[in-house]
């Protein structure tokens, strides 16, 4: 019999992996989903058995008495259903990223994590893939050298593939904190899935060891070579000082150290890392519950430094300046950003 119980807010595109994620876990037990839209909701339950369907979230909440919580809605309004769900004492969150638009909803998911102790874990699954675990096996011991430089580029822009890719860059630096962003951005878009945010962004980030990372997230990036489909394009690339390491999503990840006559390669592929990686990062979420020592990969602090390099990379763009890390970003900057992008200066 499962431990927790778990529901789901929200039946667009991506529920369906945070779904199919549940064959083969036995920690947790799937009860219910809610959607505001009926013929979608009914169209879930049927596909996927689901034992109880509402339109009605806090209805949910009351009549389930869920430990867990998935919110797979857009950002816009994060920190109402994480507020809600702590008043209906749910224990755990699984949020989709981003974790928030702006700095005052980052600010009251805070004081919601502060005053209730609830636990959020943001759905940047990437860390749960087993492509990516090893590589950063591979990074942790050196195999490569001391890293110096690192390159990553994506064409989803800044809020929708960036906290992805900042994510993992923070995963295979072991989440430390860089101290200096600048930052350059052109265009906007992303308005009609929720996201909006600059098109176009290049992000030099300098960490501790003087490690450098250039970030291109830019809808018109050279991206994975060959790759037609726009969203599967996500790259790492790390140099060290007696090797190279890789991980392109959809090609494959390996490395080459200098005393290698070949490098070596294992495949990547998204329809075949994104359920067991999403399978892992939920299940995580129950052993956290178990064990407070066992600190989800993605919990609300690591996801927040990733966050927080983003808005001080809009600070950069909009001041034209260096900014140091941790940064207090103005909680308007992404208006202020978007102004200075649509007047072409």
């Amino acid at each position: 019999m499962a431990k927790y119980k778990s529901v789901i807010l929200g039946c667009g595109p991506r529920a369906e992996a945070h779904i199919k994620a549940y064959k083969g876990i036995d920690e947790i037990h799937l009860n219910a989903v809610c959607d505001k839209n009926e013929t979608r909701l009914i169209e879930y339950g049927k596909r996927f058995k689901i034992p109880a369907l509402y339109t009605d979230f806090e209805e949910m909440l009351e009549k389930e008495h869920p430990d867990i919580l998935h919110i797979v809605t857009p950002p816009a309004i994060r920190e109402v259903p994480i507020e809600t769900a702590a008043r209906f004492s749910v224990r755990g969150i699984i949020v989709e990223k981003p974790i928030a638009l702006n700095q005052i909803q980052v600010r009251k998911i805070k004081e919601t994590v502060q005053r209730t102790g609830i636990k959020i874990a943001v759905n940047m699954q990437r860390r749960y893939f087993k492509s990516c675990q090893d590589l950063k096996k591979v990074l942790d011991e050196r195999k490569i050298g001391d890293i110096y430089f690192i390159r990553c580029v994506a064409k989803g822009n800044i809020l929708s593939w960036g906290p992805h890719l900042i994510d993992l860059v923070l995963y295979f630096l072991n989440d430390v904190y860089p101290a200096y962003v600048w930052a350059t951005a052109y265009g906007m878009n992303g308005y009609d899935y929720g996201h909006p945010a600059p098109a176009n962004m290049m992000i030099n980030f300098l960490f501790p060891g003087q490690i450098t990372v250039y970030c291109e997230d830019a809808e018109d990036a050279v991206g994975v070579l060959g790759e037609t489909d726009f969203w599967m394009h996500g790259e790492l690339d790390f140099w060290g000082a007696k090797g190279r390491a890789w991980w392109t999503q959809n090609r494959d990840w390996g490395y080459q150290s200098e005393s290698m006559l070949k490098p070596y390669l294992e495949k990547t592929s998204w329809n075949e890392d994104d359920i067991p990686g999403q399978r892992e990062f939920t299940r995580a979420m129950a052993q956290w519950l178990d064990n407070e020592s066992k600190v989800h990969l993605n919990c609300l602090d690591n996801a927040l430094k990733g966050f927080d390099a983003i808005m001080a990379a809009f600070q950069s763009a909009y001041t034209g300046k260096r900014i140091k890390l941790p940064a207090d970003a103005p909680d308007d900057i992404n208006e202020k950003l978007e102004k200075k992008i649509k007047k072409g200066r």
